[in-house]
């Protein structure tokens, strides 16, 4: 993808002694300190031009488990706090850049070579080698269980700044995989027992403080290879709720707040107070369905309750974004145009569950086949605003064509997903994580696949996503992509929504607080307080 979503914007901080004054005097928390005392004046007079610290707060949406990258998906965690660096990682407009590394080639269709940048140092001092890369690289594909299907690597040598990788195979979508934040790279020379809390990592900002599904501390490294940010210390707190971070920003507690509610950002318009960015992003909102429950076993029930929900109504009165026809939106280039979604054509939805033998029969207005009544069962996260707008409007809709739907909400999701109690899942992933189809469509889609947590299964599906892995060709893999996503909607195996879009508000004095299509980025060491 090669063009960049439309802006509409573009954090100071305080000592001890103004955040009483702010306090006092109800004001805002992004201000410089200044000396309320002439004798305070000449004594910083005698010290010379010294600075204030400066302090932000900044709200995450998600925190994970702990702060080692290489576990579960906790390296979100680290490139959003700007702690954690990848190889190579994705600009605003998604095209790969240097970062650790700072040049790649490939050698050949299972052979690449990546040159680790000179001058890069972890927190701790210790210099960034192509022997650091490598362990870390190895550290996390043993401890995650979706590392060697993200990077099947056969070998890899290291000589100095040089890093050589071998894969089992050709594998067209390694430089976009080695960009996921699971290969944050860490000194794993370090006490790696201590990464939960303070991982040892090359970002513009290192840990000096956790406690647990709260908040982190943070400093600038002033060993940063592309030199010292400007803020002095973050506080990230990890405020999941919506509307909460909203309330937070709006009464001073926050400085910076990502994917605030859209009710919320009406509270925010007023340009000399506030900045919003907010983009088109590549974040779908979809349904699982549970294609082992007998209700959904046959596509044209699952596509029966397809037709049954008015897309286009969600996405332009309700949440906002763009109606969702696939996995991936049309910001990216995998075939948007060339697939056939589902319009909302209730009358269709009915026909489809007459023909499968869903009738009402006793009149109460819920379809049942062989004494068993059309009732599904939905989960969904408490936390998102516009997931349970849209669950209430797909609750109303699917009742007009018989269809009860109930709704159970949860404040962490993923356990009850990965348990399959359920028939529904309304969630929303990043479909464009590493700016290629193939992530996706592995770990999503694939029989027997990490998060393919509906059972669905399909041969030939799962042949055409082999495909992927040896095609380089960039527009013939976008055929692919295309053919791949055609055969999932002909299954309705999931139901796509909403195209959902992303924001950043911030203190009018912040800046540098820039919203990325990919949300797994959120700080860098641009990050700065106006004076």
């Amino acid at each position: 993808m090669n063009s960049r979503y439309g802006k509409t914007l573009s954090l100071t901080v305080l000592s001890l002694l103004v955040l009483c004054i702010i306090a006092a005097c109800g004001q805002t928390t992004t201000s410089t300190s200044t000396s309320s005392s002439s004798g305070e004046k000449a004594a910083e007079a005698d010290k010379g031009s010294a600075v204030t610290p400066t302090h932000l707060n900044v709200a995450l949406f998600w925190l994970g488990s702990n702060l080692d990258p290489a576990e579960e998906w906790n390296g979100w965690t680290l490139t959003r706090a700007a702690i954690g660096e990848t190889l190579i990682q994705f600009d605003e407009n998604m095209k790969l850049v240097p970062k650790i590394a700072d040049t790649w080639d490939r050698i050949d269709d299972t052979t690449w070579h990546f040159h680790i940048r000179d001058g890069v140092t972890f927190h701790n001092g210790n210099k960034v080698t192509a022997d650091a890369v490598k362990k870390s690289i190895e550290r996390s594909i043993e401890l995650n269980e979706r590392g060697q299907s993200t990077l099947p690597i056969a070998s890899m040598s290291a000589k100095g700044q040089d890093l050589t990788i071998s894969t089992t195979e050709p594998y067209a979508s390694l430089l976009g995989n080695i960009a996921e934040p699971l290969f944050v790279i860490v000194d794993t020379s370090a006490d790696t027992s201590k990464f939960k809390s303070e991982p040892i990592a090359t970002g513009p900002f290192m840990v000096t403080g956790y406690t647990p599904d709260q908040e982190i501390q943070v400093k600038k490294y002033d060993g940063y290879w592309d030199g010292a940010a400007d803020v002095d210390t973050i506080t990230l707190k990890y405020i999941k709720d919506d509307s909460t971070r909203a309330l937070a920003l709006q009464s001073g507690e926050i400085d910076v707040a990502s994917n605030v509610g859209r009710s919320s950002l009406a509270l925010f318009q007023d340009k000399s107070q506030y900045t919003i960015d907010e983009i088109p992003s590549l974040r779908t909102q979809f349904v699982w369905f549970n294609t082992k429950n007998p209700l959904l076993s046959e596509p044209e029930v699952r596509r029966a309750i397809s037709y049954g929900i008015d897309r286009e109504m969600y996405a332009n009165t309700l949440v906002g974004g763009q109606a969702a026809k696939g996995p991936f939106t049309s910001a990216l280039p995998f075939g948007y145009n060339q697939i056939k979604g589902y319009d909302y054509e209730p009358e269709t939805a009915k026909q489809l569950l007459d023909e499968a033998g869903f009738k009402d029969t006793d009149g109460d207005g819920i379809r049942e086949k062989d004494g068993q009544q059309m009732t599904l069962q939905l989960i969904l996260n408490s936390a998102y605003e516009s997931d349970s707008i849209v669950a209430a409007a797909m609750q109303s809709q699917l009742k007009e064509i018989g269809v009860n739907l109930e709704m159970t909400s949860y404040e962490d999701l993923t356990d009850h997903q990965k348990s399959g109690h359920y028939d529904l899942a309304l969630t929303s992933i990043n479909t464009g994580i590493t700016g290629d189809p193939q992530y996706i469509l592995d770990f999503y889609f694939k029989t027997g696949s990490e998060w393919n947590i509906g059972g669905y299964s399909n041969a030939n599906l799962d042949a055409l996503i082999q495909k992927l892995h040896s095609e380089f060709d960039v527009e013939k893999r976008y055929e692919l992509a295309a053919e791949a996503q055609q055969m999932i909607l002909d299954d309705a195996a999931y139901m796509f929504i909403t195209y959902t879009p992303i924001n950043i508000v911030s203190k009018s004095a912040v800046q540098g607080a820039t919203m990325y299509p990919i949300d797994f980025y959120l700080l860098d060491r641009n990050i700065q307080v106006g004076q």
